[in-house]
C-alpha cells in the first residue's frame, strides 16, 4: 500500500510539472489551478537579460519546465538523465505511451518513485533512437546520473535529425571533449544550440545545468518550427576530389570509383573508432553515413553501395536481421567475427581472437586485398587483439594469425561463392580482423589493407 502511494504521489508531481499550470492549495484546503508562472515569478530569473527571459517564458508557458520551488527556478541545478528524458520527449514531440509499466532498462522501474515518472519518456527516447542506454550493453539508463554538456550536444543533434550532418562536421579541437562527441559539439556550436564555457573551451564532461538546458531547448524548438521538423543544416562544402593516381597506377578500365558512393557504417552509439574509419573512407571519396546498431533493419540499409559492420556493433542486432543479411545483394565488410559465424561464413564465432599481438601473416600477396603487402607486417603500433575466422573452402584467405594458418584474419567471399552450408553468397563479403579501439593505433601498412578492403568490396561484379 505504501509503495503504491509513493508511486502515485510521484506521478502526480510530474504531471503538475509538465502541465502549463501549477496546482496550489487554497485557504480551505481545496486545490485550485493557477496560470503558469513567468520568469519574473522566480527570484533567480528576475535579473536575466530580457532576451533570455522571453525564452524562459515561452518554455514555462509550454509546460516544458517549472521551478524547483514556488519562487526558485534552479538555474544552476544539475538535471539528471531521467528529468532530461521528459524534457527531450516534449521538445521533440515524441510519442509517449503513458501506460507503460515495464522499462527495457533494468534500473528504471515503475515501483521506484525516483524515476517511475520518467519510464515512458525514457522508452520514447529509446524508440526514437536518441539513446541506447548508459552502458555498452544497453541494459542500464542511469536515470539519476547527470547529463554532461557533450552528451546534451549529442542528444540535441540526434533529436533534430542531424546525425548525418554531424558526421560531416569538422571535429572541434578541444581537449575537454571526448573524441566521440567532437563532431556533435562542433555542429551544436555552429547552430548556436550551445555555447562554449568561460575561457573558450567547451568543458564537455561537466554536467549540464537547467539554465543550459532551457536555452538549448528553446533553440531546438526554434529549429523544429511549427511543422515539428528540423530544417536540415546547410550542406558542408563538397569534399575535394581524390588525388589523381600516380603514373602506372591508374584504375583498371571498368573499375568502380569510390567517389560519391554511399558507405554506411553500422556500430555502437558514440563509437569514436568508427568515425576514424569513416574519415579515412571520406578521403577516398566515399559519402559516409552512420547507423546506430540497434536501428539496423533492411529498410535502413537498402539504398547504400557498401556496408561496414563495425566490431563495435552488438551482434544481437545482426542476429535479429539474419535472414535479410544472408540475402543482401549489397557488398558487406564485417569487422565482427561473431556475425561471420552466425551467417555460416566461419566455423568459429565466439572467442575467436588472439591477444597481445600486433602482426598478421600475408598468405595471398597477389590478391588486390593484400594491397601489395607481403610477409608478416605489423598492423598495430602496440600489442592488441586480432580477430579471426575459419571460413568455408570457397572463401579466399588473404591473411592469417602469425604462426597459425588455420585462423584467417582477412578473408573474402566472391559474389556467388558458397558458405559453409553450400549456399551462394549474394554479394562480395569480407572479414577484417581489427579490434574495437585500435583504429587510432593502426599502422600505415594496415591502413593500406583496410582501404584495399573497402575498394575491393565495392566492385561486387
Amino acid at each position: 500500500m505504501k509503495k503504491s502511494m509513493l508511486v502515485l504521489l510521484s506521478l502526480m508531481l510530474v504531471w503538475m510539472t509538465v502541465l502549463s499550470f501549477t496546482a496550489v492549495a487554497g485557504a480551505a484546503g481545496e486545490v485550485r489551478i493557477a496560470a503558469a508562472k513567468k520568469a519574473d515569478d522566480f527570484g533567480d530569473l528576475k535579473d536575466l537579460p530580457k532576451e533570455q527571459k522571453d525564452k524562459f517564458d515561452k518554455l514555462l508557458a509550454d509546460g516544458v519546465f517549472n521551478g524547483v520551488s514556488d519562487d526558485t527556478f534552479g538555474l544552476d541545478v544539475q538535471m539528471n538523465r531521467a528529468q532530461f528524458a521528459k524534457v527531450a520527449a516534449i521538445i521533440f514531440g515524441l510519442t509517449v505511451d503513458q501506460t507503460l509499466a515495464v522499462s527495457s532498462f533494468t534500473d528504471v522501474r515503475a515501483d521506484d518513485p525516483a524515476n517511475s515518472y520518467a519510464l515512458p519518456y525514457i522508452e520514447a527516447l529509446k524508440e526514437a533512437g536518441l539513446t541506447n542506454g548508459y552502458d555498452s550493453e544497453g541494459k542500464l539508463y542511469n536515470p539519476a546520473g547527470p547529463v554532461s554538456r557533450q552528451e546534451l550536444s549529442a542528444f540535441l543533434i540526434r533529436g533534430l535529425g542531424w546525425e548525418e550532418a554531424a558526421g560531416k562536421a569538422t571535429a572541434v579541437a578541444d581537449s575537454t571533449v571526448d573524441e566521440w562527441a567532437k563532431r556533435y559539439v562542433s555542429l551544436a556550436l555552429e547552430k548556436k544550440l550551445l555555447t562554449s564555457a568561460q575561457g573558450g573551451e567547451f568543458d564537455g564532461k561537466s554536467p549540464a545545468t537547467r539554465r543550459m538546458l532551457v536555452l538549448a531547448s528553446y533553440e531546438a524548438k526554434q529549429q523544429l518550427g511549427s511543422s515539428g521538423t528540423a530544417t536540415p543544416p546547410a550542406q558542408t562544402p563538397a569534399q575535394p576530389a581524390a588525388p589523381a593516381p600516380e603514373p602506372g597506377k591508374e584504375k583498371p578500365a571498368g573499375e568502380v570509383s569510390p567517389k560519391g558512393k554511399k558507405l554506411l557504417i553500422v556500430g555502437r552509439e558514440r563509437a569514436a573508432e568508427d568515425v576514424v574509419i569513416g574519415d579515412r573512407m571520406k578521403a577516398l571519396g566515399f559519402v559516409v553515413s552512420y547507423l546506430v546498431d540497434r536501428r539496423l533493419a533492411p529498410d535502413r540499409i537498402k539504398d547504400f553501395d557498401l556496408i561496414f559492420i563495425s566490431e563495435t556493433t552488438n551482434s544481437k542486432y545482426v542476429q535479429s536481421n539474419l535472414d535479410e543479411m544472408k540475402k543482401l545483394t549489397i557488398p558487406v565488410i564485417y569487422n565482427k567475427s561473431i556475425s561471420m559465424g552466425d551467417l555460416q561464413l566461419s566455423e568459429t564465432s565466439e572467442n575467436s581472437r588472439v591477444n597481445k599481438v600486433k602482426t598478421i601473416s600475408i598468405k595471398n600477396a597477389s590478391h588486390p586485398l593484400a594491397a601489395g603487402v607481403t610477409g608478416t607486417p605489423e598492423v598495430y603500433t602496440e600489442d592488441g587483439i586480432i580477430y579471426y575466422g575459419v571460413p568455408a573452402k570457397e572463401a579466399t584467405v588473404i591473411a592469417t594469425v602469425a604462426g597459425d594458418e588455420k585462423k584467417a584474419t582477412i578473408y573474402a567471399y566472391e559474389k556467388g561463392a558458397k558458405n559453409l552450408k553450400g549456399e551462394p553468397v549474394p554479394a562480395r563479403t569480407v572479414f577484417f580482423y581489427m579490434a574495437a579501439g585500435m583504429s587510432t593505433k593502426t599502422t600505415d601498412t594496415a591502413w593500406k589493407l583496410i582501404e584495399a578492403t573497402f575498394l575491393w568490396a565495392l566492385q561486387n561484379k
